[in-house]
């Protein structure tokens, strides 16, 4: 798995995460303004990175009613010897349709940075995307990639499965999507694999467990899946997301902040 493949599954691992725990609230609950969560990235024992991710249920653009999902990860210590990592995205989705208007990243790689503004057009089922690549002596590109009716940009992507009703899947069962991704589209999903009981923080927690599932990549299906866990009470916070790094171990994703709080359940 090279480098920035690698950067796209750490996203995918931290917006799930957000949206399952998002969807999850009560009925009779009101809609928080604005959430957050924030995340470690271990390996081994070492915290190599961490992630936070953001949703503002407040938003507009352009007049219509949306959500404002944002995304910031880093690599601390060891993690910039493995490669370097401060990457923002931030995306507008529509509140009714859920898809995105909208998305924005700035990505910076040792001295050099990467902006990128997209646009997703539903009439002419086109995606616009405008860079400047600070690495090239001309930084400015663009280029146009197809939608289809199921495509989402990564975190709209996550706003989906955040209204899905999780609680209705047998074990085995799987949700797929088209997700749109600099000059490609991907299919991502997840398979519902049961319940398990967990250590966490030095607790035995029941949760429910998850397969990241991105079919280009066969080792992660077979040989080396990601695992998600939510804790199985009533308000299935997201507690882990691991999975075994070639020559490197085990690669583990922790929550440790939940709305500026610790995370109680």
């Amino acid at each position: 798995m090279n480098f920035k493949f690698g950067k796209f599954i750490f996203f995918f691992m931290l917006c799930i995460s957000h949206t399952i725990y998002a969807q999850s609230n009560g009925i009779n609950e009101p809609e928080l303004k604005k959430e957050s969560l924030k995340y470690k990235l271990k390996l081994g024992w070492f915290t190599i990175g961490s992630g936070e991710v953001t949703i503002d249920n407040d938003s507009y653009w352009r007049g219509f009613p949306c959500y404002k999902v944002g995304v910031y990860a880093e690599t601390l210590g060891l993690g910039n010897w493995l490669g370097s990592l401060d990457d923002h995205y931030t995306s507008m989705i529509d509140k009714k349709t859920l898809k995105p208007f909208y998305n924005e990243k700035n990505v910076t790689s040792g001295h050099a940075t990467w902006e990128q503004w997209t646009n997703y057009n539903y009439d002419s089922m086109v995606v616009d995307v405008k860079v400047l690549d600070h690495k090239r002596e001309d930084p400015n590109r663009a280029w146009q990639v197809k939608l289809q009716e199921d495509t989402e940009d990564i975190l709209g992507t996550f706003m989906y499965f955040k209204h899905y009703n999780w609680f209705g899947l047998q074990v085995g069962d799987s949700v797929m999507l088209t997700t749109h991704y600099e000059k490609k589209l991907y299919k991502v999903g997840v398979r519902y694999m049961g319940q398990e009981i967990i250590e966490f923080n030095d607790r035995l927690v029941g949760t429910y467990k998850l397969h990241l599932l991105l079919p280009e990549n066969e080792k992660l299906k077979k040989d080396r899946p990601v695992e998600i866990f939510i804790s199985s009470d009533k308000n299935q916070y997201p507690l882990l997301i691991q999975t075994k790094l070639p020559f490197l171990g085990k690669g583990r994703v922790e929550l440790f902040e939940l709305n500026n709080g610790e995370p109680v359940f």
